[in-house]
């Protein structure tokens, strides 16, 4: 049986929002490891790390607020003695800004790697948009270094976007070192990036979306059905993927499906893929 993560947003439904307690529940729960992002990246270093040992939960990766963050978050990394860091996301509008951040990419990763660190990048739909011919995930493929660029495959968003998640472990064997498990009920295909940069924000700083927006977010959303019931065999999966590089499997969860709360859900969740992975 291998070691089974959870990506620490999935706590995020507006109902669980004191970080040190999400940890508590991760462990007490069973999963093995975390994810960490955004408010847990707020606890001071050796206050973070005597949690995660307390709760005996495995530091395994993080993922920095925005690209720009990610080398002012190594000192944290390096203090968790982390293996991997991570960018969630990258609005990219265009093919230039594809190029432009494959070249950011790299050389955030040769920082990393002089750390001892691997960065990594993890998709959501919009990396199968074509881009001269091919997909943004085929460009950052083959224009990052592997040496210093790996990637964090969400499977969930690669099957809705229309695509095998396991061709793609195979074409670009050991390249993915990181395997996001989320569950998509069916295809919806690759969306075009929402541009943040264009949304108005806040007095925080947050995005201000249309009721549109929230809308069209909120069906994407909804895709996240129970475990078990999306469009990946896990099974499969996991046996090619060992093959191919991968060193952890995460669990990520975006929609609460049913009547239950998202507690219930997560521990449901790790039952059914204690059973897969």
């Amino acid at each position: 049986m291998g070691k089974i993560n959870l990506q620490m947003y999935s706590f995020m439904d507006g109902t669980m929002n004191d970080s040190r307690e999400n940890l508590k529940l991760a462990s007490e729960m069973g999963y093995d490891g975390v994810e960490l992002f955004g408010p847990n990246l707020e606890i001071p270093a050796e206050e973070l790390k005597a949690l995660l040992k307390e709760y005996h939960l495995e530091p395994v990766s993080m993922h920095a607020p925005k690209t720009e963050m990610v080398e002012s978050l190594i000192p944290l990394a390096e203090a968790l003695e982390m293996k991997f860091i991570g960018i969630g996301m990258e609005c990219m509008v265009d093919d230039e800004a594809v190029h432009k951040f494959a070249e950011t990419l790299n050389r955030i990763g040769k920082v990393c790697a002089e750390h001892g660190l691997t960065l990594t990048y993890h998709n959501h739909t919009q990396e199968f948009v074509p881009c001269e011919g091919e997909r943004v995930i085929d460009v950052l493929m083959k224009e990052t270094n592997p040496d210093y660029v790996s990637f964090e495959l969400d499977a969930g968003w690669c099957a809705a976007a229309g695509y095998d998640p396991i061709e793609l472990v195979q074409t670009y064997s050991g390249r993915v070192k990181l395997i996001h498990i989320k569950e998509s009920s069916k295809v919806i295909g690759a969306l075009p990036p929402l541009d943040f940069e264009s949304i108005p924000k806040d007095e925080h700083g947050a995005p201000i979306f249309t009721e549109e927006q929230k809308a069209e977010l909120e069906e994407q959303k909804k895709i996240n059905c129970p475990a078990g019931e999306g469009l990946v065999d896990w099974k499969a999966l996991k046996e090619v993927a060992d093959k191919h590089g991968c060193q952890a499997y995460i669990v990520e969860r975006e929609y609460t499906p049913g009547e239950g709360t998202r507690l219930d859900v997560l521990k449901a969740d790790l039952e059914y893929y204690r059973t897969q992975i």
